[in-house]
């Protein structure tokens, strides 16, 4: 997330819920709230190298001289001013001379709102950045595309440091809650069976964190006949879900992954899973074959699973001549660890660190996001040098 923290000042009770809420929609992070303009200045003067976004009410404790004496104690830091609603045109024109970016009136209209915190994060070079939705999905089944879901999920988490949801879409008997050994309180046939009523923050309290900045929607907990759920109800969940976290990772059963799958749609990149055998190989050759033009050339990434580079007629290269596409990528073969972590109900970083499949899926999510990825590190010394002379020939 690339927004600026938010500070309130002298929000009135009947309106915070409000503003709380839709900040949450638009994921920023409120870092604290005054009852004054004038303790708010004295508390953050000390750290006016930090750039905040203030949302101030305006009324009885802040009128345009507390907003031009902000800006003197604190500097040019973005204001939004929320207005009492029979507030004038010509008041709203002197809030703004007097140093507001933004002024919204109250009660708070959602769409006025969202658009103010927008056009705060343009003018600030600080928008927050899109949300990216990764589709998981085996070419057959057994291909190990839930265990490959989990940790491409853990690892944007952890390592690339962006929130993250996994959201499990069978709808049989899902596996996220044995494997991580989580115990969703509401699963997501429950939110479909209600999905009139879902909204942002009923989803959120259906999330079940796992380590920081990963939590899951788990599927079905109990055996019970699979309904077939419609892709607009799906559709919606995920919708949601963007407005929650800043990577959405769905695991796609088979039962939705036809190449036209209206589910498949709603995913910028799909990850397709196979592994090294031929009715692996045919799966994906005739997934390949029916894929959109568009989704083949530029967002379908197929991954060799429990990958053995010796295997003759099976290699990344064979696949690539076979398929024709770009680039074909591989997960490591390492059952042990993968056992591991599925028996300690664990990803895979937390249980077996030192697995080669995590080298490989950085690999894989550095170009699902699009990242160059560093290269080897080089000596102290020659870093160091190069640093010195690099500077001086600036």
């Amino acid at each position: 997330m690339n927004q600026l923290p938010v500070v309130l000042v002298g929000i009135d009770e009947t309106y915070l819920p409000d503003v709380r809420h839709e900040l949450m929609q638009a994921r920023v992070d409120v870092e604290s709230e005054f009852r004054s303009p004038g303790a708010a200045c004295e508390s953050l003067r000390r750290s006016r190298s930090k750039v905040r976004l203030l949302i101030v009410q305006m009324g009885a404790e802040c009128d345009t001289d507390s907003i031009r004496r902000i800006g003197e104690q604190l500097g040019p830091w973005p204001i939004l001013a929320l207005l009492p609603g029979q507030a004038s045109l010509q008041e709203a024109l002197r809030v703004n001379r007097a140093g507001a970016s933004q002024v919204v009136q109250l009660p708070l209209a959602r769409e006025e709102f969202q658009l103010a915190l927008r056009q705060v994060g343009t003018q600030n070079g600080t928008g927050v950045d899109e949300c990216h939705v990764f589709a998981v999905t085996g070419a057959t089944g057994g291909s190990g595309a839930t265990t490959v879901a989990i940790n491409i999920a853990a690892e944007i988490a952890t390592q690339f440091r962006r929130k993250t949801i996994l959201a499990e879409l069978t709808p049989q008997v899902g596996a996220l809650a044995s494997m991580l050994e989580v115990h969703p309180q509401v699963t997501l046939p429950q939110l479909l069976r209600d999905i009139h009523r879902v909204d942002d923050l009923l989803i959120e309290n259906a999330l079940v964190p796992v380590v920081e900045g990963f939590k899951v929607l788990g599927g079905p907990d109990q055996v019970c006949r699979p309904s077939l759920v419609q892709p607009p109800e799906l559709y919606s969940i995920v919708e949601h879900l963007t407005n929650l976290a800043d990577v959405i990772v769905l695991d796609v059963p088979s039962v939705y992954n036809a190449p036209d799958s209206e589910v498949l749609e709603m995913a910028d990149q799909v990850i397709l899973v196979g592994l090294q055998n031929i009715h692996s190989m045919r799966m994906l050759k005739l997934y390949c074959e029916t894929f959109p033009t568009e989704r083949m050339n530029h967002s379908l990434t197929i991954v060799i699973n429990r990958y053995h580079p010796e295997l003759k007629r099976f290699t990344a290269d064979d696949f690539k001549d076979l398929l024709r596409v770009p680039k074909v990528l591989t997960i490591a073969n390492d059952y042990r660890s993968v056992s591991q972590s599925i028996n300690e109900g664990r990803p895979l970083r937390q249980a077996a660190s030192q697995s080669p499949i995590l080298r490989d899926l950085d690999v894989l999510i550095h170009a699902l996001l699009g990242l160059e990825r560093p290269q080897a590190n080089k000596p102290l010394g020659k870093r160091l040098m190069s640093r010195v002379f690099g500077a001086s020939k600036k």
